[in-house]
């Protein structure tokens, strides 16, 4: 059957690796069970060669893509470079007098795979999948992904993932398949957001950015950290899902390279369990519905303050049809305690539309209720348009809109306009 990706054209087969229709360099997607976040899914989206309906095409890069097929062909490694830049600008700020309106970030990725066990076999393999990645703003003032908190008032992330940080092995795994494949463990450094509840536009650097667009802010998420996770499939069409996380993750300290976080062989843990169906697992981006329980730790924060156990339940579905329209409907709820959650109760409903040109528009809204005491709900509109220049570069005017901005109560709404550019190799 023949998929119109949100992310171009794929091949897909049943119970099988997804295979694109045509690809640069012969990549596969070599992540048997996470989202279009993981550095499996990314690497093989940013090798895909789609149709020809692009406004410039470009081959002069044919040698470089010839090489890397002979690479993977020869060693099993797959890699990708890219980068993503962002500039947006906010209509209202807490204190005109101190707080910048503006802000703007770029972020820098190697993402590599290596399978080399089992690799000519087909089955049952082992890959490592590393992430280098470099996260920078462009001036001294606060980076987009916390504009909200720090500058304007909105009470959530605007841009997700633009922040301020050295180069670092944000991602560094060992993913292994077992029992014909039915069975998936992962074991290092890892981004739970890359596997549970996730829906098909949530990429910050390709789909929406806004928080209330991507993941549940009802969820303690942990930055990356070390972590075990499993994934089995009961059937052709449903899944079970569990794992444990640092309960808190890398902090980003400068000069730390390789850094695991602290919390997890201390015992505090953040925890996940979900079940899911899906039409087959190589469609899990396009179509699945599944529900996820959390809960997370108590532990002792950097400053030192007592951060309390929290615990929730996140309902996540979408499903692509027609060639055409990605919608999702998401709903969660928690006791909103965690030094990463948000909110109490959120819902998100949005939608995306796939030209024929590989644009892609993007609509959301969201409601929040917020984890701080006698705040009004929270809501935002997010709509982007992604324009496909070439199978590399790409260009996203964006707008949101935050209505009953909870850190900024004495104005009603306040508006992000941005831009957003990413190029991958």
């Amino acid at each position: 059957m023949l998929l119109f990706s949100i992310y171009g054209l794929a091949q897909q087969e049943p119970d099988s690796k997804i295979v694109t229709d045509s690809t640069f360099s012969n990549y596969e997607n070599q992540d048997a069970i996470g989202g279009p976040k993981t550095i499996g899914a990314q690497i093989a989206m940013d090798d895909e060669k789609r149709a020809s309906y692009f406004r410039i095409p470009i081959r002069v890069f044919k040698p470089y893509f010839d090489w890397k097929s002979k690479v993977k062909e020869n060693t099993g490694i797959q890699f990708s470079l890219n980068y993503t830049s962002v500039f947006f600008k906010s209509s209202e700020v807490i204190d005109e007098e101190v707080n910048d309106k503006n802000s703007g970030s770029g972020i820098f990725d190697l993402q590599l795979g290596w399978t080399f066990l089992n690799r000519k076999k087909g089955t049952d393999q082992g890959t490592i999948f590393v992430k280098i990645n470099s996260r920078h703003s462009y001036s001294n003032s606060t980076p987009p992904m916390f504009h909200g908190i720090n500058e304007s008032g909105y009470y959530g992330l605007p841009a997700t993932g633009f922040r301020d940080y050295t180069i670092r092995a944000l991602e560094l795994n060992w993913q292994q398949n077992l029992l014909d494949d039915k069975l998936t463990l992962i074991a290092g450094k890892v981004d739970p957001t890359n596997y549970f509840n996730f829906h098909g536009l949530l990429v910050p650097w390709q789909g929406f950015m806004g928080y209330g667009s991507s993941v549940s802010g009802t969820v303690n998420w942990p930055d990356m950290g070390f972590g075990i996770l499993a994934g089995y499939k009961i059937s052709k069409k449903m899944y079970a899902m569990g794992g444990l996380t640092d309960v808190r993750g890398d902090i980003y300290q400068d000069g730390k390279f390789l850094y695991f976080g602290e919390n997890f062989f201390k015992g505090n843990f953040f925890k996940a369990l979900e079940v899911g169906y899906v039409p087959s697992m190589d469609e899990r981006y396009f179509k699945k519905i599944s529900l996820t329980y959390w809960n997370s730790d108590a532990y002792s924060a950097v400053n030192g303050a007592e951060i309390e156990s929290g615990e929730g339940l996140a309902f996540s579905s979408h499903w692509f049809f027609n060639d055409k329209w990605a919608p999702y409907l998401r709903f969660a709820f928690s006791n909103g305690k965690g030094e990463n959650a948000f909110y109490k109760k959120d819902l998100q409903i949005g939608n995306g539309i796939i030209f024929r040109s590989h644009d892609l528009f993007g609509t959301a809204f969201s409601w929040a209720q917020t984890n701080i005491p006698e705040s009004k709900d929270q809501m935002t509109l997010e709509v982007f348009y992604r324009i496909q220049l070439t199978e590399h570069l790409a260009f996203t005017p964006d707008v949101q809109w935050i209505f009953n901005p909870t850190l900024n109560p004495g104005v009603d709404n306040l508006t992000y306009i941005g831009i957003r550019g990413r190029i991958t190799l």
